[in-house]
């Protein structure tokens, strides 16, 4: 139904009064989030009220929101044109994202496209249906694994009901993945002139998620990078938090050893190091570096060399998971979608790095992600390594940050 914004509170109350609907998406805002709209949002949730006591009014979400994304009931209302926003197709991910904001759900879906998440649901000013209402029935669908939950504030009691939701979900083994937006006072103005939010008091909100087993983003870059890392390695499994990396470039082993936090670098055992000593003596460079821990495969490594050096650290029964950093700018290796330069290479081609390390990825139970630190150019081979359900980040720093809070997560578990 498509009407004016001002008919909305009286095509809703009589909505409810006749119980012409299960269910309503309201898109529009200025209901509760603009000045002067109190009585008229009043009157409509008197008569929503009236027709629930006599059995009758549909379930509302929003307004102010873009509605839902739902592969399973196969309807999409976000009203962003194809051409704007191409959907993710393929497989779907055991991932809902839960977001008050419509513009934060669409831009998390351009910004993960090879990631298909079973629900996008947008829920702006919650008159009826909240955040908590959504994880609690949520958490009864067994193929949901990562719940993304991005919240401006809480409706009167609902954060006790999403607090007992991402309970029950992190206690079965799941994820919760939250952002809290209005953390500070200016903020919190904004969220309140948004979707008519109360946020609330921050550091209790993160203290209050964490201890129910939710992990808390502080940035938007970390709640994208939780989103990638917790969805892809969906079923992956460290059972200690020995890391063993793999790079070709000095400096990025460097950053690696820095960044580990309470992660420790393995010890390979003796048979990986005869295995490895053969993989250095084929790429010729067992002239040049020692076998340690982080390897350094140097730019001489091909990409056979990777595919076996990385495929032997991970067998070693003194490795957890592991990181594999990939400096591409090296004429070894082929990290370079096809195109008018004459330089031969095609990262589509069969057994190109990409199809290696995805098959490897697939075949193993222990978790890697990857790391690409190279400008725009390499952009395709990124998202080449992710469609093969590989995490990738452009910085070590990054990517062992997100690691080793997806092992304490799963530690916990």
């Amino acid at each position: 139904m498509v009407i004016p914004a001002l008919g909305i509170p009286s095509t809703l109350a009589d909505i409810a009064r006749y119980d012409k609907a299960w269910s309503v998406l309201l898109i529009p805002g200025g209901l509760e989030e603009k000045q002067g709209s109190e009585s008229i949002v009043a009157d409509m949730n008197r008569a929503l009220a009236e027709a629930r006591a006599e059995g009758k009014g549909p379930l509302i979400n929003g307004g102010n929101c873009l509605g839902i994304r739902s592969v399973p009931g196969k309807y999409n209302t976000l009203f962003i044109p194809e051409y704007k926003l191409p959907m993710p197709k393929g497989k779907i991910e055991p991932l809902a994202l839960i977001s008050q904001s419509g513009a934060f759900a669409i831009t998390r879906i351009s910004k993960h496209p090879n990631i298909n998440a079973k629900y996008a649901i947008t829920i702006g000013n919650q008159m009826d249906l909240t955040v908590g209402d959504y994880l609690d029935y949520l958490a009864q669908d067994n193929e949901l694994h990562v719940f993304a939950v991005y919240s401006e504030g809480f409706k009167p009691l609902d954060g006790q009901k999403a607090l007992e939701a991402t309970k029950e979900i992190t206690m079965s083994g799941r994820n919760v993945i939250l952002y809290r937006g209005g953390r500070t006072r200016a903020g919190a103005g904004a969220a309140a002139s948004h979707t008519a939010s109360i946020a609330g008091d921050y550091p209790v909100t993160w203290q209050l998620f964490s201890q129910a087993g939710a992990v808390v983003c502080d940035s938007l870059d970390e709640f994208d990078d939780a989103i990638t890392l917790f969805t892809l390695l969906d079923g992956k499994r460290a059972k200690g938090r020995r890391l063993a990396a793999v790079s070709n470039g000095g400096y990025e082993c460097v950053a690696i050893a820095d960044n580990l936090g309470e992660m420790v670098l393995s010890h390979f055992s003796e048979r990986t190091k005869t295995e490895l000593e053969v993989i250095y003596k084929d790429a010729h460079i067992s002239e040049i570096v020692d076998i340690h821990n982080p390897l350094d495969l140097t730019p001489m490594a091909d990409d056979d060399a990777y595919e076996r050096a990385v495929r032997t650290v991970l067998m070693d029964p003194e490795t957890d998971l592991c990181i594999v950093g990939i400096i591409p700018l090296t004429a070894k290796l082929n990290t370079l979608a096809s195109g008018p330069l004459s330089h031969g290479e095609d990262i589509l081609r069969p057994n190109s790095l990409p199809e290696r390390l995805g098959r490897l990825s697939s075949e193993m139970d222990k978790p890697f992600i990857a790391i690409v630190d190279s400008g725009p150019l390499y952009d395709p081979f990124s998202a080449e390594l992710e469609k093969r359900g590989i995490p990738t980040f452009r910085a070590a720093d990054r990517a062992l940050r997100m690691l080793e809070r997806w092992r304490k997560a799963h530690q916990r578990i």
